[in-house]
């Protein structure tokens, strides 16, 4: 009986040591910290965004908005360092590493777009970035930068695959949809579409480089244009990639109704209003006020008012601060329209849409990238940027024909970066700045009060890079502009 509940009492405890070492092992992974993620939830996490209009210096660079709060002196356009975004690229390798395990390809597509998304803004901002050795972790701790052009290869390339393969998907999963997804509500041939009109975006903002042969820019953009059926493009405000606001919002995207500090402080810039003025443009009356002087003076009658262009007026963003705030406060300048941003749900928070599409293929023609069309996709982009605004469409036919028609020549393509400024204003994030960097146009105005004469063509590279990775930061330094100063009047290699 003794030997026998010994040997039951050694059988016991050989369980329990193996049902705990079991247990042990379980309990190793904490169900409060899943190491596994759906890629839906990923990939909700990795599309961009668009930018307010208050975030760091983007109210001074977008040349539309002036703020009393942040700009107590005058405007210096001196931009700080910029960021890499390989946070963001990690998540999508993620989301398509769990894409694979769970058999949802659709994601490993869109990881393509988001790629040469993040890739197109670090380089747009800074230049040459690493990019065919980053994302290698403790393999390659210390990454080479590629050059400008080459990343614009690769990211083109990613961009034609994703449209390529996205088209395919979606010819044999008819109906399906991608979870995540806050824009389209998961609709892929929205996404298509999207993914579309930013490469034409990309392809336009390399106009300087339009002969390469390497690129070939004229012969990726035709090819998008002629072929529809296999590039689909955006065909109306309704394929906008953008974020519509609640009623309890207010103008989240750029005007916050929380910070009432800003309802007060904020006004429009003379640069942004006069253009407005010159062509009697009616998204003048959509997107300002009249000055607070000018409806003092005939307080029966606001209409009248509104109506006058004359009773709009911008802050001179070249003047300083005080004297901004000086005619401010002596109702000399007209602030954001109370009704369409503060009172309502206000406009959309677009990242990406049609007037713009619209407009870059009419720049497009207009340079005899493609045949023809450029009078038409002219005349489509203010159409669409005018019912964005609300705007009637007999008061935009009269506009088309006799404010702001279409031209030859280089009158005409001035034109066209006009009208893509008024369409840009407050939404596309930081692309009104980049095509004014591209373009010239509007003139950025300047005086002593800004501290320069120019704007800032490129953001310096995050400071940690000249201890992390300094042979190659300092490499490439010298490769682009010969010092090893890191400057941000730098021409870069997109802008020669």
């Amino acid at each position: 009986m003794k030997n026998y509940i010994a040997k039951s009492i050694v059988v016991l405890i050989i369980i329990s040591l193996t049902s705990g070492c079991k247990n042990f092992d379980d309990l190793r992974d904490n169900p409060n910290n899943p190491n596994k993620v759906p890629p839906s939830l990923l990939f909700t996490a990795v599309i961009p965004t668009p930018v307010s209009s208050f975030s760091d210096e983007y109210i001074n660079a977008q040349y539309h908005l002036w703020s009393a709060v942040d700009n107590a002196s005058a405007v210096s356009y001196r931009f700080g360092s910029g960021t890499f975004s390989y946070a963001t690229l990690r998540n999508i390798d993620k989301m398509e590493k769990e894409a694979a395990t769970t058999n949802a390809p659709v994601y490993s597509i869109m990881a393509k777009f988001l790629r040469a998304y993040n890739y197109v803004e670090m380089t747009t901002r800074l230049g040459d970035i690493p990019l065919s050795e980053a994302m290698k972790g403790a393999e390659i701790p210390q990454p080479k930068y590629d050059t400008q052009k080459s990343v614009y290869i690769q990211c083109l390339n990613w961009l034609t695959e994703a449209n390529n393969e996205l088209g395919a998907y979606i010819s044999t999963h008819p109906g399906e949809k991608i979870a995540g997804d806050f824009y389209y509500n998961g609709d892929l041939k929205s996404w298509q579409k999207a993914i579309n009109a930013y490469t034409i975006r990309v392809l336009i903002s390399l106009s300087k480089k339009a002969d390469d042969a390497d690129l070939k820019i004229k012969d990726r953009f035709s090819a998008i244009i002629n072929n529809p059926a296999q590039y689909p493009l955006m065909a109306g405000l309704g394929d906008n990639m953008q974020i519509t606001h609640r009623d309890e919002d207010g103008f989240r995207g750029n005007y916050n109704p929380n910070a009432a500090v800003y309802r007060v402080s904020v006004v429009l810039v003379d640069t942004y209003v006069n253009l407005l003025k010159t062509y009697m443009d009616p998204r003048l009356q959509k997107v300002a006020d009249p000055t607070p002087k000018a409806l003092a003076a005939n307080p029966t009658n606001e209409t009248a008012v509104r109506e006058d262009f004359n009773s709009y007026v911008g802050a001179d963003i070249s003047a300083s601060g005080a004297t901004n705030v000086s005619r401010k406060l002596n109702g000399e300048i007209s602030y954001p329209n109370e009704r369409r941003f503060w009172n309502f749900i206000g406009q959309p928070s677009i990242l990406i849409g049609y007037p713009e599409q619209e407009l870059n293929i009419a720049e497009a023609a207009h340079l005899g990238w493609i045949g023809t069309g450029a009078k038409t996709h002219y005349d489509n982009g203010i159409k669409a940027s005018m019912d964005f605004y609300g705007v009637d469409g007999s008061v935009t036919a009269t506009y088309l024909t006799n404010n702001a028609p279409y031209l030859l020549g280089a009158a005409g393509l001035k034109r066209i970066h006009e009208q893509m400024y008024l369409a840009l204003a407050e939404n596309s994030g930081w692309e009104s700045f980049f095509m004014t960097r591209r373009t010239g146009v509007p003139t950025y105005k300047f005086s002593t009060e800004n501290s320069v004469t120019k704007i800032p063509v490129r953001w310096a590279y995050p400071t940690a890079e000249d201890t992390d990775n300094r042979a190659h930061y300092r490499a490439a330094l010298r490769s682009q502009f010969g010092t090893e100063i890191d400057d941000r009047d730098q021409i870069m290699w997109l802008l020669k």
